[in-house]
């Protein structure tokens, strides 16, 4: 008997004893990769908190469902989603988008792309659902009773002018998915901004109700919308109409836009990236072509921190604060929008967004 309990108690002491597994960075990212490998759909309800760098906060929630596709270049997957708030959804798949209104029975077939997680029901989505980051400056480990948690930080953006973005990840004890994701990150200008998804109710593989296909197939109840061809401005071939605006940088001076020489009128905001990072090759267009073409920048909201921005870049042409009746007589409802106007204050071209062309155009009408 004396015997049977010494086995008995060397028993528990080996067990007792056994390795248990080091919690490091290759261990998360072993067990991780064990579990994406047997996970080919998956579908969770969603909480998503975006903080702009303006301050405003949007606080929605989903549902997403996601199938894993190694085909596709764009995401890895293809994916349903849903904003309930405004009842909209979206759809991803080989590279096409749909747009759905449920509450009109309608959608739009669209391009897809990463932009398409901008839409109501791609805000639902974290693309990176289905990997983990292998790029980073450092990575610290902690864990509670239920999680793992993964605080990355990484190398700053200077192309971008991204600084201090971090990312903290919180898998999963049991099946090693995200629970909460909070990525942060530091823009050029404003303040700090970040984006939290939380996940609830997450299934996975047969336990999914629908996958993505049964999605697209419903649309078959709904109506297609046909896209129209956008008309163009109306303002196109016609006289500049009398602008004068107030002085950005000296609110007590009223400036008329003239147009004496050829004019690029450049509307821009502060929260506009590809408004921002145009500004050098704006201001390259006013070096280049100086004696022959006015520049002038309307900004409208936000003109404490347009001033900051304008001196932090070093931008030197005219800006002026604008205001929702001229936005609305210019048809401006995306940003950067230019339009170029003749010496003799017609107003010849629309362009959205910079390009190259804008600088051929200009050279086109100086030789006029």
């Amino acid at each position: 008997m004396k015997r049977i309990s010494i086995i008995f108690f060397t028993s528990i002491l080996l067990i007792n004893c056994k390795k248990q597994p080091e919690i490091n960075i290759e261990y998360l990212t072993e067990k991780f990769n064990q579990s994406i490998e047997n996970t080919h759909t998956v579908e969770y309800n969603i909480q998503n908190i975006m903080t702009f760098s303006n301050g405003k906060v949007w606080d929605n929630e989903g549902f997403a469902v996601l199938n894993k596709d190694k085909n596709d270049t764009i995401f890895g997957f293809s994916f349903y989603g849903i904003r309930h708030d405004i009842n909209q959804s979206s759809i991803y798949k080989d590279g096409i988008g749909f747009q759905i209104s449920n509450k009109k029975n309608n959608f739009r077939q669209l391009k897809g792309g990463l932009h398409f997680l901008g839409s109501a029901g791609g805000q639902m989505v974290y693309k990176d659902f289905f990997k983990l980051d292998t790029v980073y400056k450092n990575v610290q480990i902690s864990e509670t009773e239920y999680s793992f948690i993964l605080e990355y930080k990484f190398e700053n953006d200077l192309k971008n002018k991204i600084t201090n973005k971090t990312k903290k990840l919180e898998l999963d004890k049991s099946s090693f998915l995200p629970k909460k994701v909070t990525i942060a990150l530091q823009p050029d200008f404003g303040s700090k901004q970040s984006t939290i998804y939380i996940f609830k109710n997450l299934k996975t593989n047969e336990n999914i109700e629908k996958n993505v296909n049964d999605y697209i197939e419903d649309l078959n109840k709904f109506e297609l919308i046909k896209e129209e061809k956008s008309k163009p401005n109306a303002l196109l071939k016609k006289s500049l109409p009398e602008i004068s605006l107030k002085n950005l940088f000296h609110e007590n001076e009223t400036i008329e836009i003239k147009t004496d020489k050829i004019t690029l009128i450049d509307f821009w905001e502060v929260w506009c990236g590809p408004c921002i990072a145009s500004f050098p090759k704006v201001e390259d267009l006013k070096n280049k072509f100086s004696s022959k073409l006015n520049i002038v920048g309307i900004v409208t909201e936000d003109k404490e921190n347009a001033v900051k921005l304008v001196k932090k870049k070093g931008t030197s042409f005219l800006n002026l604060i604008g205001n929702k009746e001229l936005k609305k007589t210019f048809s401006v409802n995306s940003w950067p929008r230019y339009f170029l106007i003749d010496k003799n204050g017609i107003i010849q071209k629309e362009y959205f967004g910079f390009s190259e062309q804008i600088e051929k155009d200009i050279e086109e009408l100086i030789r006029k």
